[in-house]
């Protein structure tokens, strides 16, 4: 468990061994960025770093009592908070807050890495701020977020923010071929996919992905000849699978994307959704964006739990209006 296991992001993983190396860590930081690019595994790196008995310029040295346990998750100096179902609660909080204020039980430096920090609620994100406020010990914090603005603001100002980016297409194609064995052509479909998540990248099949985009483009090929009766139909078959639905929304996001960088470039190697070039004329960029609002005001719908076969009713028939 080091840094060598951290792929893509130098600038953060650079500002950690130098201040590992200067004895400059702060007493929390805020990990920000997209899901799956490396945050959870950088703080578990950088808790490796600061208990490993052999630690090095990259960190743990990946071998020694301390950087396995830390890996399993089961050392007791390294504690992990995250969400309960859908929120972390003011027990989870109180619970860390307990635990951070004992002595350390083997390991040099207390650290609590709080993962899907967003989470927290109202309750929790005030007691949280008290432990950030006075933290206990020679405790390190460590926040681990997609969404950093669903933090209070006076938490974002009391941690050392480290931005991830995602991964260029190129390098993440690289780690699928090795990782995962794909083929040249698959391991760049992923890639371009993942919106620069390895972790997505690599839990995704290729040949999955490639049959939901031709069934979205079946439908979106066969609405505009249905009548009425038969898109309220076929929505209410869409509506009956929540999480298919938002899968679908996602799909036409990315269709919308593509024929808006294929009606600007016309180059079909930028795009990300297999023959979605040649599915009826490319439309005006007006007529595209249009549509990008359309597919957002139905996520937004779909997650404030409006009815499922409302929300696909209102978006089918207004897609298939020319």
């Amino acid at each position: 468990m080091n840094f060598t296991a951290i792929i893509g992001q130098d600038r953060p993983v650079g500002i950690l061994k130098r201040a590992l190396a200067n004895n400059a860590v702060a007493h929390a930081y805020l990990f920000s960025g997209e899901q799956g690019i490396g945050k959870r595994l950088t703080a578990l790196a950088l808790a490796a770093a600061l208990n490993c008995d052999a630690a090095g310029p990259d960190g743990g040295c990946g071998t020694c009592p301390a950087c396995r346990r830390i890996a399993a998750g089961s050392h007791p100096d390294v504690h992990l908070l995250a969400p309960e179902t859908d929120e972390i609660k003011i027990d989870q909080v109180r619970q860390v807050q307990e635990d951070l204020s004992l002595k350390a039980f083997e390991g040099r430096r207390k650290v609590l890495i709080v993962d899907g920090a967003e989470a927290m609620n109202e309750a929790s994100s005030n007691a949280f701020l008290k432990t950030l406020e006075e933290p206990p010990g020679d405790s390190l914090i460590v926040l681990v977020t997609s969404l950093p603005r669903g933090l209070l603001p006076t938490i974002r100002s009391r941690c050392q923010e480290l931005q991830f980016q995602p991964l260029p297409r190129r390098p993440l194609a690289a780690v699928l071929r090795e990782r995962r064995g794909l083929p040249e052509e698959d391991a760049w479909f992923l890639a371009a996919l993942s919106r620069g998540s390895i972790g997505r990248a690599l839990a995704m099949d290729a040949q999955e992905e490639r049959e939901a985009r031709e069934r979205f483009l079946s439908l979106m090929d066969g609405l505009g000849g249905l009548r009425r009766d038969e898109v309220l139909s076929l929505a209410e078959g869409i509506a009956k699978d929540r999480d298919g639905f938002g899968r679908l929304l996602d799909l036409g996001v990315e269709w919308l994307r593509d024929r808006m960088v294929y009606g600007r470039t016309g180059d079909e190697r930028l795009l990300v959704f297999p023959g979605n070039i040649g599915h009826g004329p490319v439309p005006s960029l007006p007529k595209v964006l249009q549509d990008l609002d359309l597919f957002a005001a139905s996520r937004t719908h779909l997650e404030r739990r409006v009815s499922a076969q409302l929300v696909a009713e209102n978006l089918l028939l207004k897609l298939g209006r020319p």
